[in-house]
């Protein structure tokens, strides 16, 4: 009797530590809020992780487009109890806090990491008034650059060279990053700053010239365009596109553990592998529960340089 009983308790602790080890699991479906429109690249990440997610979470999982401000509370505002989650450019909303109140502090969500993060590529229109990078210093007449979405992550480079290199900004706001392609191309702006593969065919076209890679480090995929480093301006490289993964404030610890090892499942499939290959997708994933501390150093810059951001929107 006494052995079986040995032995029905060990089955019971094996069961247990098998649950321990899966940890949390979600008891319903799960809700990816996306604060930007349908089509984007956040929500194309977004749609093309949630089969995956659902896959090893065991629920469905539902991408729902909610523009703007009012995406972001959203998330905010969820239970923190792992049934919603929400895509997000913390950069670009740490931006935006600086210039206007916002109804929620973007750090303090739950950062669970990113799907990449962007090395942008600032061009300047042939059809412009600015040829190269060192025309630009000193120059007096406004240099029209190209925003939308209210404060861009591009916008807010551009106010940065602009303050280091001393010529005044015009901002030209359009709807969105297809839009602010075209405008540099017809020259309704003097600058723009977006991923490379954007400019790619318009740069072989001639339409627009490629004058800086806003990353440390040059771009491969442009060897010839100087970087920051090579203006001496790497400390400004944190000011970059974000394509990152929350959850609401105060995410108990097991929920967040459990989404990010799910996260970092989800970057292993070969559906994702193909969807990265396809969208030409920088590799360069992070999903960690040490992630929010890589956040500081571009709130710390944009603390900085507040006066800047702010007189310039």
């Amino acid at each position: 009797m006494l052995r079986r009983l040995g032995a029905i308790c060990a089955m019971l602790g094996l069961m247990s530590g098998a649950a321990m080890a899966q940890g949390w699991q979600p008891t319903r479906p799960i809700e990816i809020v996306v604060p930007f429109t349908a089509g984007s690249l956040a929500d194309r990440n977004m749609r093309a992780a949630a089969p995956l997610l659902s896959r090893e979470l065991g629920v469905p999982v539902a991408v729902q487009n909610v523009p703007g401000a009012t995406g972001y509370n959203r998330i905010y505002r969820a239970a923190p109890d792992g049934h919603t989650l929400g895509a997000g450019d913390p950069v670009a909303q740490m931006g935006l806090q600086v210039v206007q109140p916002q109804p929620f502090d973007v750090l303090r969500l739950t950062w669970l990491g990113h799907w990449s993060a962007g090395t942008q590529t600032m061009v300047a229109s042939a059809r412009g008034r600015v040829q190269g990078l060192e025309q630009l210093r000193g120059m007096r007449q406004p240099v029209r650059c190209g925003t939308f979405g209210g404060i861009s992550t591009g916008a807010m480079q551009c106010a940065l060279l602009g303050r280091v290199f001393g010529f005044p900004v015009a901002f030209v706001s359009v709807q969105g990053p297809p839009e602010l392609v075209l405008a540099a191309v017809r020259g309704d702006v003097d600058l723009a700053s977006l991923g490379p593969s954007l400019w790619t065919q318009h740069i072989s076209a001639g339409a627009v010239r490629p004058i800086l890679s806003w990353d440390a480090e040059r771009d491969d995929r442009l060897p010839d365009v100087p970087a920051l480093k090579d203006i001496n301006l790497a400390n400004l490289a944190d000011v970059t596109v974000i394509r990152g993964v929350a959850a609401p404030p105060e995410l108990p610890a097991a929920i967040r553990d459990r989404l990010i090892a799910a996260l970092n499942t989800v970057v292993k499939q070969p559906e994702w592998e193909a969807f990265v290959a396809q969208s030409r997708l920088e590799r360069n994933w992070v999903f960690s529960a040490d992630y929010p501390a890589s956040l500081g150093r571009a709130q710390q810059l944009l603390q900085e340089n507040a006066a800047t951001l702010r007189g310039a929107f």
